[in-house]
């Protein structure tokens, strides 16, 4: 369904609204936090491939185009998170909020290593930005831990309310 991937963009742009928001409130001692990891685990624990795919593509759009980072840099790293992820979903209790957790908080350090990484020549003194990629890592883990269980859950009732069945999708019914 075309209509899935919207509703998902849509509940995962006010996951980032909500990320805008923290990170505008701690700001003043100089950390932010990252909490893309939570679309990346729902996406690809709870959606079909394509569907997946589909709404990390417009997800990372979302997200580069308030960031300043390189156009198409967080949707490459959603859709490379979410085809790692999905090849061993088969092996996960893919449905356990405790398992959508882990994967959140593993994909989204992942990415945030990622992004340090691959934006390191863009700082004069790279060594030096280590000990506030640490704390934005430890404040983003936190952050993804407390509001897994409510994100996935509001991801799953929103496409309940818009006539989406998630159990019949991954049983391969529809």
């Amino acid at each position: 369904m075309l209509r899935t991937p919207f509703i998902v963009l849509l509940v995962n742009a006010l996951l980032w609204m909500i990320q805008a928001q923290l990170n505008h409130y701690i700001s003043p001692w100089n950390i932010s936090i990252f909490v893309g990891g939570l679309a990346v685990a729902f996406c690809s624990l709870r959606l079909s491939y394509r569907e997946g795919l589909r709404a990390l593509l417009l997800t990372g759009l979302w997200f580069d185009a308030a960031t300043p980072v390189p156009f198409g840099l967080h949707a490459f790293l959603f859709l490379l998170c979410q085809a790692l992820v999905f090849t061993f979903r088969s092996r996960l209790a893919r449905e356990e909020t405790m398992v959508g957790m882990i994967i959140a908080a593993a994909t989204n350090l992942g990415m945030m290593f990622a992004m340090a990484i691959g934006l390191m020549h863009r700082s004069p003194a790279p060594l030096q930005q280590l000990p506030r990629l640490i704390a934005d890592s430890l404040v983003s883990f936190c952050v993804v831990m407390l509001i897994a269980g409510w994100s996935f859950k509001l991801q799953e009732q929103t496409l309940e309310i818009a006539g989406v069945s998630l159990r019949r999708e991954q049983r391969g019914v529809v």
